[in-house]
């Protein structure tokens, strides 16, 4: 472990992953998580760090130990799956970990899928279940491509409003590639979270234009306005009409609460509510193995061949930059606050 600098003014420790899988891990079964479920949950809490996504780290462990001493998410429930059709089930979360909820469901659709091509699962009664290219990534890592769609506490406004309806309604797909890391789509259907804005708060520094609307309905800039009021969705009506189908296929159909029902992350007052959809969908039942390898390399090709624009190094495809963030963290380390690194490591002995 090496002392590092992960901000200016804010001293981090530079952690192994394993390290702080393993102390993450540990925190948890000390709340009575389950051991394979706790690892779960660390593996993609450590995984938002490897891949940069820092807002979906480690840092959201000590909310979520508050809400598991509160008991606002049951450490020990296991999702009950439901079988609906042959390529469709219902995953009861029965208010515990998002992330055990999603990955189960899309094992769920993994297993179907073999069989008949594609299958889908909508999931309920769940919390946030943190990155979404992570259960998205379970599919693409068996030859499958990967859908992970969750609803999230009202934020964003729709286009044309001024007050919260919609979550900032998170997608992910994940397509493997053979001979390369998938290629992951993992995005908000907003134009930022409000864990952005609260660090431009922090640092008293300016939001662009377009992000947010204050509490008036007028643009903001301020961070401190924009938190009083509401999000933006990204595209403005195209993005609105994004987050709407996410709401529908995570909220409406799969019975959960709706985004304005939803309690969020920071809410300890009781249960999320939060609903997801997964969907998995078998490479092989489409086309053979290695046409499918060749007319991606084929799609990949030209896309990384596109002659740059001044001032850009190169064309990325969706999640590359990313994967170059965990091989580089992997082997690097991952920078942690010091105070966090010392509350996760004192949440490990209790």
């Amino acid at each position: 472990m090496v002392v590092s600098t992960s901000e200016p003014g804010n001293a981090g420790v530079r952690v192994r992953w394993e390290e702080l899988e393993a102390a993450v891990t540990a925190a948890l079964v000390a709340r009575r998580v389950p051991a394979a479920s706790a690892r779960l949950v660390a593996e993609s809490l450590v995984l938002a760090d490897l891949r940069g996504v820092t807002s979906h780290g480690v840092r959201r462990l000590p909310v979520l130990l508050r809400k598991l001493d509160l008991g606002v998410i049951d450490p020990q429930a296991g999702p009950v799956v439901k079988e609906l059709a042959p390529a469709a089930v219902a995953v009861d979360a029965r208010d515990g970990l998002g992330q055990v909820a999603a990955v189960c469901a899309m094992e769920a659709c993994v297993s179907r899928a073999r069989h008949l091509g594609l299958a889908c699962a909508v999931v309920y009664r769940s919390s946030h279940f943190g990155i979404a290219a992570y259960p998205a990534l379970v599919a693409a890592r068996q030859d499958m491509v990967g859908v992970a769609l969750s609803n999230a506490e009202a934020a964003v406004a729709p286009w044309g409003g001024r007050r919260p309806v919609l979550g900032t309604n998170p997608l992910a797909v994940a397509i493997p590639c053979p001979g390369r890391d998938p290629v992951v789509l993992d995005m908000a259907t907003s134009v930022a979270g409000r864990s952005r804005i609260r660090q431009a708060a922090q640092r008293g520094e300016a939001i662009p234009p377009g992000w947010a609307l204050d509490e008036e309905g007028r643009p903001a800039t301020d961070p401190v306005r924009a938190l009083r009021g509401v999000l933006l969705p990204f595209g403005g009506a195209k993005g609105y009409g994004l987050s709407l189908v996410v709401e529908v296929l995570c909220g409406v159909l799969s019975g959960a609460r709706l985004s304005h029902r939803v309690r969020g992350l920071e809410d300890t007052t009781g249960p999320g509510g939060a609903g997801h959809f997964l969907m998995a969908l078998d490479v092989a039942t489409f086309a053979p193995a290695e046409e499918f390898r060749q007319r991606m390399e084929e799609l990949v090709g030209l896309i990384k061949a596109c002659p740059a624009l001044p001032g850009v190094d190169e064309v990325y495809l969706p999640g590359e930059i990313e994967s170059q963030a965990e091989r580089k963290h992997r082997t690097e380390g991952i920078s942690v606050p010091a105070e966090l690194w010392q509350q996760i490591l004192a949440g490990r002995c209790l």
